[in-house]
């Protein structure tokens, strides 16, 4: 199970801009954008980097390429060309790493989440429809293997893993955000309005899941834009 929430795309100005005309995205104009498949973006060498931050650079590709339980610390040490001993001195387990790795992922998703409302700003309604089609854009990437967080909570359900902490803060912090949004944007129940579209960016990974990542990509930006116009309706109809 790949969920998803989802990360600044270096080519998702097309569809930001869009948005930020006040644009629909419909089915053709995403499939157009998302016709060239994106890459997740590539960190900077580590070569000349400190310790502690080599191994996370390293633990990050890593752990979302090929998953947490699946890279042990022998073969993180090994990647990130570090000893033993350094490596505890700057992680004291495997555990504080996952958890140093999700809260790096979670920093990285809210500056592409201020990103991309940056390009709409004054406008509520356009900034909810860029997160959609930069999440839409997001999806294409060849190397997208959706979610961290999701991906994270599936490999460890027990519920006092330190994880777990990270995962829960990010979720709230996301339909805070969302929240505040669907209010500003005059939304007639925004806690309603803030459920559907997390649940929609909860699952929009699976827009790459089988082979029909245009149409799924589409669709996904046109839930979103069905449950935004439908909560919002009345507030446009009194602005006109």
């Amino acid at each position: 199970m790949i969920q998803a929430c989802l990360y600044q795309s270096s080519g998702a100005q097309t569809a930001r801009e869009a948005a930020a005309a006040g644009q629909t995205v419909g089915t053709t104009n995403v499939a157009r954008q998302l016709h060239d498949r994106k890459r997740r973006p590539q960190r900077s060498s580590a070569a000349h980097m400190p310790v502690r931050e080599r191994i996370l650079q390293t633990a990050r590709d890593s752990f979302y390429r090929e998953g947490i339980r699946a890279v042990g610390v022998d073969t993180l040490i090994a990647r990130s060309g570090v000893a033993k001993m350094s490596f505890y001195r700057s992680f004291s387990s495997k555990d504080e790493l996952v958890r140093v790795y999700l809260e790096s992922e979670a920093a990285d998703y809210w500056r592409w989440w201020d990103e991309t409302v940056r390009q709409c700003v004054g406008s509520p309604h356009r900034q909810l429809r860029a997160l959609f089609s930069a999440t839409a854009e997001k999806a294409a990437a060849a190397d997208f293997r959706g979610c961290p967080f999701g991906n994270t909570l599936v490999e460890f359900p027990e519920k006092d893993h330190p994880a777990r902490a990270v995962i829960h803060r990010f979720r709230a912090e996301r339909r805070a955000r969302l929240r505040e949004l669907a209010k500003a944007a005059g939304a007639r129940d925004s806690e309603r309005l803030a459920d559907e579209l997390d649940i929609l960016l909860e699952g929009s990974g699976f827009c790459s899941e089988d082979g029909r990542l245009n149409a799924r990509a589409s669709a996904l930006v046109r839930a979103a834009e069905i449950l935004i116009e439908a909560e919002t309706r009345h507030a446009a109809a009194g602005a006109s």
